[in-house]
This record gives C-alpha cells, sequence and structure tokens, in this order.
C-alpha cells in the first residue's frame, strides 16, 4: 500500500536527516503526507509508480527543506513546534503535498 510505503520514506528521511520533531511536527508531516495520498487518489494516480516516485522525491525534499530550515534557525538536530509552523509557510508546494499558505 502506498499509504505505508510513504509513511516508511518520511521517517527514514527523518533519521537519514538526524531531524527531530516534536509529537506535533511528526503529526503535522503525517498529515501533509495523508492529505498528499488523497490528492493523488482523487487524481486517480495512487497506483502509478511515476507519480509513487515523485510523491517520494517531494517528500524527501520537503524534509530536506525543515532540516535545512532548523540548521538556519541553529537548532539542529531539532525543529520546535514554532520553527515547523515557520518553515511550513515558507517552504515551497511540493506535489502532492500543499504546504506553503
Amino acid at each position: 500500500m502506498q499509504h505505508s510505503r510513504l509513511y516508511a520514506v518520511m521517517k527514514q528521511e527523518l533519521e537519514a536527516n538526524n531531524l527531530q520533531l516534536s509529537p506535533y511536527g511528526v503529526g503535522q508531516l503525517e498529515n501533509l503526507v495523508g492529505n498528499g495520498l488523497k490528492r493523488m487518489t482523487m487524481a486517480n494516480v495512487v497506483d502509478h509508480s511515476g507519480y509513487i516516485m515523485q510523491a517520494e522525491r517531494n517528500l524527501k525534499s520537503l524534509i530536506e527543506y525543515f532540516n535545512d530550515y532548523a540548521k538556519k534557525m541553529e537548532t539542529h538536530p531539532e525543529l520546535s513546534d514554532s520553527h515547523f509552523d515557520a518553515a511550513i509557510r515558507t517552504c515551497p508546494t511540493l506535489w502532492p503535498y500543499a504546504t506553503s499558505g
């Protein structure tokens, strides 16, 4: 199931970047992934490998953005709730994850 695959990528990337999020940040990131999966389902692309690979690449890019943000804020390896919220507001929108706003 693509749902578990994207969540596994999320966990692997957090670990690979040594990025520590609070339960709030993890929950928000899980919501982004869940909503992205909903967008993919509505677009009828959830079972197409090319779209899944793009979603994985963009998820990795999103986590790299959060990692870089934590470094910029000089809090790495941690990203506080307020910094997470600020990072969400300033990061680029990467399909299928709606982040900016």
